[in-house]
């Protein structure tokens, strides 16, 4: 995988938000991973397996948290139904007048 310079700084730039201390990190096999800057390898958290080269660890690190972003987003249990009782009351309110 072959990634260009400012492609690379975009998708560091994406984790760093999340993590402002994340840094790349090497196993003892030589390959990279990103840790999260406090000694938690990020990896192990969203059980991303340590990749070949630095830019391959930083892109699959965002796209992975670009995934959970969403998987959180729209996950069933993060939506009560008090929500969905405001928001029918609301519609019946208008509906009403």
């Amino acid at each position: 995988m072959e990634i260009d310079k400012a492609k690379f700084k975009r998708l560091k730039k994406k984790v760093l938000n999340r993590y402002p201390k994340a840094s790349t990190q090497r196993t003892s096999d030589g390959k990279f991973f990103v840790s999260d800057g406090v000694g938690n390898g990020l990896q192990k958290e969203y059980m991303i397996p340590p990749q070949a080269t630095v830019a391959a660890a930083w892109y699959w690190m965002a796209e992975t948290m670009r995934v959970n972003q969403n998987i959180e987003r729209t996950h069933p249990k993060r939506m009560d139904l008090k929500s969905f009782e405001a928001k029918f009351a609301r519609i019946s309110k208008r509906n009403r007048k």
